[in-house]
């Protein structure tokens, strides 16, 4: 009986050294699984722009995207899985985006660059995800 006290202690005691660890890479896993998100939805922009040969502006508002036609205020694409003809891509909990736009073109290079700020609201993490003139959307 003793052994399995001193055994069940010294978990205890290795778990509480462990945990703010683990809370600060769950944070960084979050922020890091958030810019991924925000990176995908810039490329889908992007194929958008290729295969519909037009010009496609993904502008983001705080805490979703949205993809329009030809210019940031041209009409929404309707996206395969949204309900509603708002457009708007919902960004995971906890996530919110800086205000910025980047209009691809029909060959898929952007017609400026851009930087996305993605910040988890409860650590205040963030990393920035950038779009290059020539379209390539990256996570630095």
């Amino acid at each position: 009986m003793v052994e399995l006290v001193i055994t069940i202690a010294m978990i205890l005691i290795v778990s509480a050294l462990a945990a703010p660890s683990f809370m600060s890479y769950y944070r960084s896993a979050h922020v890091r699984a958030g810019a991924d998100v925000v990176k995908a939805y810039l490329n889908e922009g992007r194929q958008l722009a290729i295969r519909g040969n037009a010009s496609v502006c993904v502008k983001s508002t705080s805490s979703a995207i949205q993809f329009l036609q030809t210019n940031c205020t041209g009409t929404a694409i309707a996206v395969a899985g949204l309900s509603g003809t708002s457009g708007n891509v919902r960004l995971p909990e906890n996530i919110t985006l800086s205000t910025t736009s980047a209009i691809f073109t029909n060959l898929g290079a952007a017609s400026s660059a851009a930087t996305y700020t993605v910040t988890d609201t409860v650590s205040n993490r963030q990393l920035t995800v950038t779009v290059s003139a020539s379209g390539r959307v990256t996570i630095p």
